[in-house]
């Protein structure tokens, strides 16, 4: 039953993610489900593949050895980090990272957040020169002659990716939350 939940809940967060973008509100409630389950699930398997052809699970090592910099940069305004395909380059803005790790008491969770952001950044880089744009892969038809795409179905990818590639019991959207209410002026004492 646990697992059944975990699952719930993390179909749960995909969907709150994509809900930001009201074209996702046009698809029908019992397609969105499938949808979701079904890009989770390119995720999940992207992550088996990458792991397997490196030989690893650490989203650090694979960076390197697909030619990906990791850096850091000071402000990121309330971006935990960013995906530079020009330059081939994961940033992490330090300023938003401390500001999420100072409230953290358990040091193995500072190194988990970090590696959940660059596993996020890589799956965008792995987007670029393996799999193409996962959200390019559902076209949707609108009214008349419009299609149109969701650009967030990338975003629950990389979250699913992370997810399998770290062995994590939960979402890592979940840390997206956690930042936005530590980040509101509502929650701040």
């Amino acid at each position: 039953m646990t697992k059944a939940i975990k699952e719930r809940n993390r179909i749960t967060l995909a969907a709150i993610e994509l809900a930001r973008d009201k074209n996702f509100h046009n698809i029908p409630h019992n397609e969105r489900m499938h949808l979701i389950s079904e890009v989770l699930a390119l995720g999940e398997n992207i992550a088996n593949g990458i792991s397997k052809e490196f030989g690893t699970s650490d989203p650090r090592k694979i960076a390197d050895l697909m030619g990906v910099k990791i850096s850091g940069d000071e402000a990121g305004n309330l971006k935990k980090s960013e995906y530079r395909k020009k330059e081939k380059q994961i940033v992490i803005f330090h300023d938003t990272l401390r500001r999420i790790t100072s409230e953290i008491t358990v040091p193995e969770l500072s190194d988990r957040i970090l590696r959940c952001l660059i596993a996020h950044e890589l799956f965008h880089h792995i987007e670029e020169v393996k799999v193409g744009s996962i959200y390019k892969r559902f076209k949707f038809k609108g009214k008349l002659w419009f299609n149109y795409y969701i650009k967030g179905l990338s975003d629950v990818a990389a979250q699913a990716f992370t997810q399998k590639l770290l062995g994590l019991e939960f979402s890592p959207l979940v840390f997206d939350y956690l930042t936005y209410i530590m980040f509101t002026s509502d929650f701040k004492n």
